[in-house]
């Protein structure tokens, strides 16, 4: 059965965040919510019987107040709640395969503020099998927009659905970026020159591509508000500079190789650590 699996920890802030944003998107898509709390399988390697029943107490207070949490921000919703034992990337791996979308909270406030936390948001959703939205402790209320990143690939289209979803849903416009940098664009690391491409051809192209994309969302949504963004840059600082003001960042994953599950693009992975909203990887 498809449903929001949540990640909840011990409390906090950004846990509860990502409670209140997961409820709110079982909402409006009609589906079951799943609370889970991941015992680290660590504790049980001790043999630590008190440190065990300690960590299954705060466990099931975490859960119980994830469940307060989300009966008031969405009432009537059907909501279950799992404590689980194992490694938590490898649990929520699991958990993902028949999940509709996978969300965890980050302590990341914005800016250079390191997050440890974030790291672990980073592993799961490069394991997930299902798209992940990693909520920091940022308050978003006063902002608009959804901001998706695209380019025009198979994983990109797919974030772009995500996107015009959400944005249809809250009401709020879709802020469609595409950036080119002028060194992939013209095979700098091939060693020819940028002279051989004028930039504003290249500008034109990039512009093309996005046009293209969009086409089928305009006729298929036309009453929804689409901005166009065309920025020459680093694709990650474009995007995370437009998602300052953002309500939602949606990128799509490129991982690469025989371990591409278990590996994120360098553009998810920099957004993901670089967190300014609440930003979904779709693969």
């Amino acid at each position: 059965m498809a449903e929001i699996i949540v990640g909840v920890s011990a409390g906090g802030p950004a846990s509860e965040a990502a409670v209140e944003w997961a409820a709110c998107r079982a909402v409006g898509r009609g589906l079951p919510l799943r609370l889970v709390h991941v015992v680290d399988s660590a504790i049980q390697a001790t043999g630590d019987a008190e440190l065990l029943l300690a960590a299954h107490s705060v466990a099931e207070r975490s859960l119980d107040a994830a469940k307060a949490v989300a009966a008031r921000v969405a009432p009537g919703i059907e909501v279950g709640a799992d404590l689980e034992q194992g490694q938590a990337v490898e649990v929520f791996d699991r958990l993902s395969r028949n999940a509709e979308l996978l969300v965890v909270g980050s302590d990341w406030h914005g800016g250079k503020r390191p997050s440890r936390r974030g790291v672990h948001s980073l592993r799961i959703a490069a394991a997930s099998h299902a798209p992940v939205a990693v909520i920091p402790d940022i308050d978003v209320s006063a902002r608009r927009g959804v901001v998706v990143g695209v380019d025009g690939s198979e994983q990109g289209r797919r974030a772009l659905d995500f996107a015009v979803g959400e944005a249809g849903r809250l009401g709020e416009p879709l802020i469609a970026l595409h950036a080119w940098d002028i060194a992939v664009m013209v095979g700098g690391e091939y060693g020819y020159g940028v002279a051989m491409v004028g930039t504003d051809e290249l500008g034109d192209a990039a512009a093309e591509v996005l046009d293209e994309v969009i086409a089928p969302v305009s006729a298929d949504h036309p009453d929804l508000e689409i901005v166009r963004r065309v920025v020459a840059g680093d694709p990650v600082s474009s995007l995370v500079d437009e998602s300052m003001d953002a309500s939602l960042l949606v990128v799509g994953s490129h991982g690469r190789g025989a371990l591409a599950r278990f590996l994120l693009g360098s553009v998810s992975h920099g957004v993901l650590s670089h967190l300014e909203c609440p930003t979904v990887v779709v693969r």
